[in-house]
């Protein structure tokens, strides 16, 4: 029997496709839930140790906090839903544990004229210590008696006053911050040793993603020449 090309070429075709490799399963995805668990470091007891960096009620309902103590690594968010969760299911926060890219970090103070709700929620989070003082004056004041021994944050009616009267001392850099700022790049080029803000206009994340930000010891940026005490008089 004579075959024409074509049924030729169809035979071919043929013995390719049944030397074809059968093609694996698909894998079934990853359910969110065993993605999250995953993110706890270790389990010992009581105690959960956990890598994330956001923390969330659904991370902490994956992993099963509930009624145990659970250890964040240095500069983690706890979300206002995590938050709710450790209140609603007493999770118990232990030591924060230091973070991935060794960076080191100290507890700051926020000293404040003024009393805000939403920055003492975010200090407390960040670790951080809220002061009272009764007047602007006496919050610039306490700042110059503390710099240079934990990260500060001065909240004040008039930042920008508070921080140009903290900048007449040689070692303070002190930067007049509002909600709008680029603190990424402010950081990056000023590296200020104090931040001065009103208080206002700022979301509870956003003040933390600050007090995050000034926990990082700091050194002068390079090529910055501090003015000498007393030049210009």
């Amino acid at each position: 029997m004579k075959l024409t090309v074509e049924q030729v070429e169809e035979i071919v075709r043929s013995v390719l496709r049944e030397l074809q490799p059968v093609p694996a399963p698909p894998v079934a995805p990853q359910s969110a839930g065993n993605a999250v668990v995953k993110q706890a470091v270790a389990v010992e007891s009581d105690l959960i140790s956990l890598s994330s960096l956001v923390v969330t009620e659904a991370v902490l309902s994956a992993v099963g906090a509930a009624g145990r103590t659970v250890a964040l690594p240095r500069g983690a968010v706890l979300t206002p839903s995590g938050r709710d969760y450790l209140r609603r299911h007493g999770v118990r926060l232990a030591s924060r544990l230091p973070s991935a890219e060794g960076q080191s970090g100290r507890a700051g103070l926020v000293i404040q004229s003024q009393r805000f709700s939403v920055l003492e929620s975010a200090a407390g989070t960040a670790g951080w210590s809220v002061e009272q003082v009764s007047g602007e004056d006496a919050a610039v004041g306490r700042v110059l008696q503390l710099h240079g021994v934990r990260p500060l944050v001065c909240v004040t009616a008039d930042p920008a006053v508070a921080a140009c009267l903290l900048n007449r001392r040689s070692d303070v850099r002190a930067a007049a911050v509002s909600d709008r700022v680029d603190l990424p790049r402010l950081m990056d080029r000023m590296q200020p040793t104090v931040v001065c803000l009103d208080g206002t206009g700022w979301s509870w994340s956003q003040l933390l993603r600050l007090l995050r930000m000034m926990s990082v010891v700091r050194t002068g940026p390079s090529g910055w020449r501090e003015a000498e005490q007393g030049a210009g008089q």
